[in-house]
């Protein structure tokens, strides 16, 4: 029953005992545990933190809460008193981290810290009574964040909340170079699909977006190369089939994403690697790079409207669009292109002319996704001008309705989108 915890026993230190719960959402190709989740796990280990890992995927057929609490409750009693749980927060898992923690008993001296992105885009102020259960609440990076409250460091230090204190909003930051890896920690269980990342944040500020540090500070960081080469060459050495790459934009910067390409080569990585991209951003290097690896190239387009496009803050020059994807043809990579359906000043004819320009161009693949309205994000900010209406009862709430289309306009969007 408790097949799935991950159990670390060192305890180098007088410190706090931590169960870290995981409650993923994973598309197919994904690894099994989250990475967000894991790197934290990973700092503990390396700490000596004696911690519990609960994974749980809540998208999964299998998915039970009911089920679910009484791991949660079994590695809190083990991890005893004084201990720390941790739960990453996310639009997906809202509720159910707010059903688990309101039914948990806790052991003496036990406190709940809530992270994740619902956490750290909420405003100051406002986490008390949205989670009136929890103790602690971590906005920004968690890794540190965590261990310092394991280690009982002063919380003016952790750029933590405690609930009933003044929220400050401040942001726990974290520098990657020498951040303990998951993989190389053995927290991660390698399998033939990973999920990877080699830096974190984004430059662009997309309307819809959540990658932006929440406090605007820091957009882009890289992992140090030598964490990324160790990390490469344990996927060839276990044969990964497929590797996943979280990166926002992955060749943000040539000069990192070059190295990163050459060290997977040098590491002998035969996996297929998806690699997140723009099209306007693309070079002759990068593109030149790609050579002996099996790469897939997946382009967010998100539109081909320039209405919408400057609505959401994610403008797109589409003759350069046009000029970059022909440069990827050429050289016979695979590619796919991805869409958002349900945005802004979007009408069902519009949505129809972003995919027929995809078809045009001979993508493998297209995918086309709902839109979410993400806490702190200006979509979820401008909702009401626009008019946007979310679904009610979904795991996950989508907009179905705004100013510019109907709810069946919405529905027809959905079958295009399914049928592509």
């Amino acid at each position: 029953m408790y097949d799935n915890l991950i159990h670390s026993t060192r305890n180098a230190q007088p410190s706090r005992n931590v169960v870290l719960v995981s409650i993923d959402w994973r598309r197919k190709g994904d690894g099994k545990t989250s990475l967000g989740i894991a790197s934290i796990a990973a700092t503990l280990k390396s700490a000596g933190i004696r911690y519990r890992l609960v994974e749980s995927t809540i998208n999964d057929q299998a998915f039970d809460l009911e089920q679910l609490q009484p791991r949660i409750q079994h590695a809190l009693n083990e991890m005893g008193p004084g201990s720390l749980l941790g739960f990453g927060a996310f639009v997906w898992n809202d509720d159910a981290v707010c059903r688990i923690i309101k039914n948990l008993q806790l052991p003496e001296g036990a406190r709940v810290v809530l992270g994740g992105p619902q956490i750290s885009y909420m405003p100051a102020g406002k986490l008390e009574a949205a989670y009136p259960e929890a103790h602690l609440f971590v906005r920004g990076a968690g890794e540190r964040a965590m261990l310092h409250l394991a280690q009982d460091v002063p919380l003016d230090q952790c750029g933590v909340h405690a609930a009933g204190d003044p929220d400050k909003g401040l942001h726990a930051t974290l520098p990657l170079d020498g951040l303990p890896s998951p993989f190389v920690e053995g927290v991660v269980r390698i399998a033939p699909e990973m999920r990877w990342e080699t830096q974190r944040g984004c430059r662009f500020k997309c309307g819809f977006c959540q990658h932006r540090d929440a406090d605007g500070r820091m957009p882009t960081r890289a992992f140090d190369l030598e964490r990324l080469q160790a990390e490469a060459e344990l996927f060839a050495r276990h044969g990964v089939k497929r590797i996943s790459v979280l990166d926002p934009i992955f060749h943000t910067e040539d000069s990192h994403a070059i190295a990163v390409l050459d060290l997977l080569k040098r590491a002998r990585v035969t996996a297929k690697i998806a690699l997140q991209c723009r099209f306007e951003m693309l070079t002759e290097a990068f593109l030149d790079a790609l050579k002996g690896l099996d790469v897939t190239l997946e382009f967010g387009l998100q539109t081909t409207s320039a209405l919408e496009s400057r609505v959401i803050n994610r403008q797109n020059n589409m003759p350069k669009v046009e000029q970059k994807l022909a440069m990827v043809r050429q050289r016979g990579l695979d590619f796919e292109v991805s869409l958002i359906y349900g945005l802004p000043t979007q009408t069902l004819a519009s949505f129809k002319e972003s995919v027929d320009w995809c078809r045009r161009q001979r993508s493998p693949r297209i995918m086309a996704w709902p839109l979410m309205l993400l806490r702190g994000t200006p979509m979820y900010e401008q909702k009401d001008k626009y008019g946007l209406r979310e679904s009610v009862g979904k795991a996950i709430p989508i907009v179905v309705a705004s100013n510019s289309f109907s709810e069946a306009d919405h529905k027809a969007m959905t079958q295009i989108a399914e049928a592509l």
